[in-house]
């Protein structure tokens, strides 16, 4: 065998053990399942609806409240559903939060109180993503299903009579501890859980959701089998070693545990399902017709989930066909038997059609029955921004100035959103929201607040009455109106619209040019270029509220501009003295570049005009030009000679001109630290040769005042060098400064 050959064999062994090891069906006799049962009641003894909500509780991982302390908190956390809808599957599906905690609200109902058939019906537009999102939840069910974790059983018959032999599944999938007649079941759980922990055994024999361990009824065929068998050997112990007992398969491929139908799926010819062969059996040894195996398209997904994939087609006949069932959990079978029928269904629709469904009379009890959910387009910039790093990739995230890539979310988010809001009127007075807008923090409709709302950020520049009023149920209403955002199918922009117009602003603005040369980050002003030039002027105008673009757009400036104002300020009061006495002995000589070292300090200091006027301007919060600011250092000099004589043996920090001048210069210093610098070109120079050999030849204390600023960008506010750079010169070339003044 030559080496090639081994190497073959050996992979295609390894392949063997995988597969066999994976896909060995594990058998269990009914004693040994209630042994499982006895030594985990609670995971082997699940119906559908504990096991998907047990699916959704280990998938789904709850965030951290930001406000634990909050008296008015309503529950309202980040929770993470990537594990279900993102990861590992072919069409990722982002959830923003308002709709990842409607989700979790709605799957508690499946834990709480008695257990019993609905339809949970989710609406949404067009583009939304509501087949995306079930495709996904089935997929990661199917998946559950499939570990130890997520492991629930099934029984079939291994009949053996003399002669005759033959297995036949319960084509319901029935829990097996279903087989036990209901007559004697309570008292044989009871018995089964005795040693078991209290708080278990009372969860299991006393609260709703375990009900049906005792009002439950096995399949008809699987009944009529059990009385059969028992009828012929008279032996229970006989009847029961004929039961065997293995993991329910779900199947989503072959409709075994999950069915599902689209539109345009022809219904079964067949009006009962049923097998030649076991029948022919079944009579051979319990007569003609003594157990009739026949059952119904419904039975393969009892214990299981049935899905329509958008009530249109053929898929509204089979919705009104559910009705009975759903309401009674029966279905009659061809007038030979009733299958009881539980099952977890789940439906798409239009919105457009649930308002005709709710409108039709004659269906009031049916739509009872039904569980509203809403699928609406993403209103949260993080979810949002998450779409775009999916289809473009992570890098995208360095083709911009921080924020920047928030605000287009932003404003793609503002066209599906309403510009009235009842519950934020009832909140906040709309002079409040105006004051708010006029001040660079929302815009005039209050959409920026909802946005940071439905993120579960309560702003800190709202002023305290309007966060005392803001009450747990200001909050519901609120949250609850996201439900009714995100829904406009005319104007809005579509999770597709919105990739389309990402990925234009990036040919436009982005990494590279069509010359291969790299561009500077995409700014704020690009993102407001791009919107109003860029795309078609009559839906922007009709669909992103007026006014709306600048108001982001100030929002954003006012926030950059405050961030290089914080980064620009690094004084503490150490730093301010240092500052002050090196000036007081700076000013006794011309400023014409010499360097000296201070007595003060004990510090080297260069003399130079660019210093006397930072000085001058933070010690008379006056731009001046170069006379002005010599004339003051002269007066200034002429008190700091005249204190020195007077004050004789005190020091110089104790006097009252140095005590003057510390106060106008901290006051100064923190109001207006940048202003001295925007009419300084040098200023400007500075910040473009950052970083190269040319920065070397500017002025000592222009370096420093310029290195620290990029630094406290990089470091504090997560700016790159290039991005602190950058947004430095965005805020001088676009006058930002000015526009605030």
């Amino acid at each position: 065998m030559t080496d090639e050959t081994k190497k073959v064999v050996e992979c295609l062994e390894c392949l063997r053990i995988d597969i066999e090891s994976k896909d060995k069906k594990t058998v269990l006799s009914f004693e040994e399942f209630l042994g499982f049962v006895r030594a985990e009641p609670q995971r082997v003894l699940r119906n559908i609806f504990q096991l998907f909500y047990d699916m959704v509780q280990v998938s789904i991982i709850k965030g951290e409240d930001e406000y634990p302390d909050d008296p008015e908190s309503i529950g309202y956390v980040k929770y993470d559903c990537s594990k279900i809808f993102v990861e590992g599957t072919d069409s990722p599906f982002f959830v923003d939060r308002p709709f990842a905690n409607r989700f979790v609200n709605q799957v508690k109902e499946l834990s709480q109180g008695s257990q019993q058939n609905r339809m949970y019906v989710y609406l949404g537009p067009p583009g939304c993503g509501k087949s995306t999102f079930l495709n996904n939840l089935l997929q990661k069910f199917e998946e559950y299903t499939q570990t130890k974790g997520g492991q629930s059983f099934e029984f079939f018959w291994d009949i053996e009579i003399k002669s005759q032999k033959i297995e036949v599944p319960c084509p319901s999938h029935d829990h097996p501890i279903l087989i036990i007649p209901k007559a004697h079941r309570a008292k044989v759980l009871e018995e089964l859980l005795a040693g078991v922990a209290l708080e278990i055994r009372d969860k299991i024999t006393k609260e709703k959701e375990y009900e049906w361990l005792f009002s439950g009824k096995v399949c008809t065929i699987c009944e009529s089998i059990f009385d059969a068998l028992f009828e012929k050997l008279g032996s229970l112990d006989k009847v029961l070693s004929m039961i065997k007992v293995r993991p329910y398969e779900f199947n989503r491929r072959i409709g075994e545990g999950i069915s599902v139908f689209n539109p345009g799926d022809k219904p079964a010819k067949e009006l009962y399902l049923s097998n030649k062969q076991i029948q022919k059996k079944l009579d051979q040894i319990f007569g003609m017709d003594r157990v009739k195996y026949v059952f119904s398209q419904l039975a393969r997904t009892n214990n299981g989930i049935y899905v329509l994939m958008d009530i249109k087609g053929e898929n509204e006949p089979r919705l009104f066909e559910l009705h009975n069932v759903i309401s009674e959990e029966v279905h009659k079978v061809y007038d030979i038997l009733e299958e009881r029928i539980t099952s977890l269904f789940f439906a798409l629709m239009n919105p457009e059609d649930a308002e005709k469904l709710k409108s039709n009379k004659d269906q009031q009890s049916f739509v009872a029955r039904i569980s509203w959910g809403r699928i609406s387009y993403l209103m949260e910039v993080a979810a949002e921004i998450s779409v775009y790093r999916d289809k473009f990739g992570e890098k995208i995230d360095s083709y911009f100035l921080p924020r920047v890539m928030d605000n287009f979310a932003k404003i793609i988010i503002s066209s599906r959103m309403h510009r009235e809001c009842k519950p934020l009127n009832d909140w906040i007075k709309e002079r409040d929201v105006q004051q708010y807008s006029a001040d660079r923090y929302c815009d005039k409709y209050g959409i920026l607040l909802r946005m940071e709302i439905y993120s579960g950020i309560i702003p800190t520049w709202l002023s305290e009455e309007d966060k005392k009023r803001f009450t747990a149920e200001i909050r519901r209403n609120l949250i609850a109106e996201a439900a009714n955002e995100g829904i406009k199918e005319e104007g809005a922009f579509t999770g597709r619209h919105s990739i389309e117009h990402f990925g234009k602003l990036l040919s436009l603005y982005g990494p590279k040019k069509p010359d291969g040369v790299s561009p500077r980050l995409i700014r704020m002003s690009d993102v407001a270029d791009y919107f109003k030039r860029k795309i078609d002027r009559d839906f922007r105008d009709k669909n992103i509220p007026p006014d709306f673009i600048a108001s982001v757009v100030d929002q954003y400036d006012y926030m950059v501009l405050n961030e290089v104002k914080e980064a620009l300020y690094f004084y503490n009061n150490e730093q301010i003295q240092e500052d002050i006495l090196h000036y007081l002995y700076a000013i006794n000589y011309d400023p014409d570049g010499r360097k000296l070292r201070c007595p003060y300090t004990g510090k080297d200091i260069e003399v130079t005009v660019e210093f006397f006027k930072m000085m001058g301007f933070y010690i008379t919060g006056e731009s001046m030009g170069e006379s002005r600011v010599l004339s003051v250092a002269k007066d200034i000099q002429r008190k700091y000679i005249a204190t020195i004589a007077r004050d004789r043996g005190q020091k110089i920090t104790e006097t009252e001109l140095y005590k003057e001048l510390f106060a106008t210069y901290a006051r100064n210093l923190k109001e207006k630290v940048l202003e001295p610098f925007l009419e300084n070109d040098n200023f400007r120079e500075a910040i473009k040769l950052f970083g190269t050999k040319e920065f070397e030849s500017f002025d000592t204390r222009l370096k420093e005042h310029v290195t620290f600023m990029i630094d406290n960008l990089v470091k504090k506010l997560g700016y790159t060098k290039g991005g602190a750079k950058e947004i430095c010169l965005y805020l001088l070339e676009q006058d930002i400064p000015k526009k605030f003044s």
